[in-house]
């Protein structure tokens, strides 16, 4: 028996300029009411709850049974074969479904086709990034101070959640919220005035320095509605809660998010007690060039297999550009677009993904120049299956009809509890990739992109998903 999660109303809010929703989340978001029927939990549903202790979970994958009988190549060839035929896709549409645990290709209708992916390329930036740089690890927020300049000067380190006051440092009853937040420039400022000691006594000046992050901040592939409606800030190495001005989701962004950043470290130093002369200004060269300015404060960011959660789940385009950026920056490459996309193509490449076709404009897929295959896709998620920093990769996924950009999509459907995936939606674009385990218990890696495609998102996805209802009630053994 499916546990089914019951009981949905989607709020759909037709967007001015005629964008139905572009990347961000597949769906405006909504509310839902769930109710689980009193029945066993699918295979991929948590078993215990998440804690800030236990960042990187494994439990998605604990029950996935290797002797799990397989579905018929034959029987899921057609039925990929008719998503491609159905009148709501067209030919543009291509498909891939390997098995999990071994490769087994099970369906294969131009898979290795490369085309606009969406925000589907957020599952490729992170496999890249936690490959190399390791489910652990944080990026340093920094402070610098100067005593001839009495001069604090902030540094950008790459953390884009921060914190205007205090952090909860993972102390958070809900996983999903754990990366925003994790630290504070509330934080920094309490271990500025305990450094400073006496010298607190007179006024400062406040510096940001982001200068290891040249940019663009708004990458020139992005367009300006992305910004205008709040589907992403600047990147800029440097931000609170993604330079959001107000807490809603889809809130206007500051429009230089360091400098915005700089503007609350001082409200923040202030709070405290310290005389700020002037406002947040920005450094005019790199602080680690003055031997004079010495660090005295640091904060760590939440740890990348947290980061890595919040953006597959919710979509956020801002983050997946700072990890991207931040990667490029860790394997050498300058923090720009040209840089994290060399530094992505050969981290994949180091574990063995098929990168053939790959093309890459962002970290986050607002750019339609992008390129990626579903066979990379799919490929992708068997190679991260090896490497023991991607052992969370699933529970980083969000789970149908429960969590993120699917919470709403697959209430009362078969993939409910038993699909995790990254959606992914541009204008002419629909796309999603992810794991899903059949009824007979054998979990397939599916990839589908389409792209060339009419205006909406309503019909593609709901062929998409007559393709992965069959393949989650599939009992068809081969």
């Amino acid at each position: 028996m499916r546990r089914i999660v019951a009981g949905v109303l989607v709020t759909l809010l037709v967007l001015a300029g005629g964008y139905l929703y572009a990347d961000a989340q597949d769906w405006v978001p909504g509310w839902i009411t769930a109710a689980p029927v009193d029945e066993p939990q699918a295979p991929f549903i948590t078993q215990q709850p998440v804690t800030a202790e236990s960042p990187a979970g494994t439990d998605a994958v604990s029950d996935l049974d290797v002797d799990a009988p397989r579905p018929s190549a034959a029987e899921v060839q057609e039925l990929a074969e008719a998503v491609r035929a159905d009148s709501r896709t067209g030919e543009s549409t291509n498909i891939s479904v390997v098995d999990y645990l071994d490769g087994t290709v099970y369906a294969d209708v131009d898979a290795s086709d490369p085309q606009v992916p969406a925000s589907t390329t957020k599952l490729i930036t992170v496999v890249a990034a936690v490959s190399q740089l390791g489910a652990d690890f944080t990026t340093s927020t920094t402070v610098r101070w100067n005593p001839r300049s009495r001069t604090l000067t902030l540094v950008a380190g790459g953390d884009s959640l921060l914190a205007a006051d205090q952090g909860h440092h993972g102390d958070v009853d809900d996983a999903e919220d754990a990366a925003q937040g994790w630290a504070g420039l509330g934080d920094l400022a309490d271990q500025v005035l305990e450094s400073l000691g006496d010298d607190a006594a007179g006024a400062v000046r406040v510096e940001v320095d982001d200068s290891d992050f040249p940019g663009p901040a708004w990458p020139k592939e992005w367009p300006q509605y992305a910004f205008d409606m709040g589907y992403a800030g600047p990147v800029s190495g440097l931000a609170v809660d993604g330079a959001r001005l107000t807490d809603d989701n889809y809130a206007q962004r500051a429009a230089d998010p360091s400098l915005h950043a700089g503007g609350l470290f001082v409200t923040a130093l202030e709070a405290r007690g310290l005389t700020v002369k002037g406002e947040a200004t920005r450094a005019s060269s790199p602080v680690a060039d003055d031997a004079r300015a010495q660090e005295i404060a640091a904060v760590e960011s939440a740890p990348l297999s947290e980061v890595s959660r919040h953006l597959l789940s919710v979509s956020d385009n801002t983050v997946a550009e700072q990890v991207a950026r931040v990667l490029a920056l860790e394997m050498g490459y300058k923090a720009t677009p040209t840089g994290e996309a060399k530094a992505i193509r050969r981290a994949l490449d180091q574990i063995g993904v098929d990168i053939e076709g790959l093309e890459l404009h962002d970290g986050a897929g607002f750019s339609d120049r992008n390129q990626i295959s579903p066979a990379t896709m799919t490929s992708a998620l068997l190679a991260a299956r090896d490497v023991p920093a991607l052992e969370g990769l699933l529970d980083w996924l969000p789970l149908a009809g429960l969590e993120g950009t699917v919470e709403t999509r697959y209430t009362d459907t078969s993939p409910a509890g038993y699909w995790r995936a990254k959606t992914g939606s541009l204008t002419g674009v629909t796309a999603i990739s992810g794991v899903i385990v059949t009824a007979d218990g054998r979990p397939l890696a599916v990839s589908i992109l389409a792209d060339g495609m009419p205006y909406g998102q309503v019909e593609p996805k709901a062929a998409f998903d007559v393709l992965l209802g069959a393949l989650a009630e599939c009992g068809c053994a081969g």
